[in-house]
């Protein structure tokens, strides 16, 4: 920590208390690591709730067989973790080799309490537009495709999480107009709907208007129908 302040840098990815985290050089924050168990992600896991969660609406509810959805944002997991609760396998894509290091470290730790869940998580270090358009590599077929592409955003709100600002840190600008691109992908690849999640007031992802939307008090889900 000492050579990270010397060295002017503001994160440090290490072992603390027995998860690999992020922790901040210079303040006392808790440290920031993929928890797929504790605080408000376990409350969003338990079974009686799950059910009930806007995402897994938008998914169409909970499957009654396997059925393979993506995750091209992967970020901490905590979506993809909901999506697999509630029945689904999730490919997590995830771009940034820290963050997927952070992800490859809870699903482990996942593994060991719920064999079960984290095995309907599949984890992949790559780009998301290029996994989706690649067809010939990935000939699985998907039901549906989650992105959020709020992260990339940016956002400077002064409200602003700690772990989402510390990610867009280690997250390489988006290019223009890349996330319409990806969900131009997404809507070419999936089998029945695409589910983007949107700031509640923002406007649709590349003026691409969906069949409809689920609102929340700060964020909405638009879902595109493909068939």
């Amino acid at each position: 920590m000492a050579q990270a302040r010397e060295a002017h840098l503001p994160l440090v990815l290490g072992w603390f208390d027995n998860r690999l985290a992020l922790k901040s050089s210079e303040g006392n924050e808790t440290p920031v690591a993929v928890d797929f168990s504790g605080g408000k992600q376990g409350y969003r896991l338990a079974a009686d709730r799950v059910r009930h969660e806007r995402l897994v609406k938008a998914l169409g509810g909970m499957p009654t067989k396997a059925l393979n959805v993506v995750d091209g944002t992967g970020g901490l997991g905590r979506d993809a973790l909901v999506i697999a609760q509630a029945g689904f396998h999730v490919d997590v894509i995830e771009r940034s080799p820290i963050i997927h290091a952070l992800l490859a470290d809870g699903i482990e730790r996942l593994r060991r309490e719920d064999s079960a869940l984290a095995a309907r998580l599949r984890l992949h270090l790559g780009d998301s537009y290029q996994w989706l358009v690649q067809k010939d590599v990935n000939p699985q077929e998907y039901f549906a495709i989650y992105l959020d592409p709020m992260f990339p955003q940016r956002q400077k709100s002064a409200a602003i999480k700690k772990d989402l600002l510390w990610l867009q840190q280690l997250e390489r600008a988006p290019e223009e107009g890349e996330a319409e691109l990806l969900l131009s992908a997404a809507r070419a690849r999936a089998q029945k709907r695409v589910v983007v999640k949107r700031p509640l007031r923002a406007p649709a992802l590349g003026d691409q208007a969906p069949g409809y939307s689920l609102d929340g008090k700060a964020i909405r889900f638009d879902v595109y129908l493909t068939v």
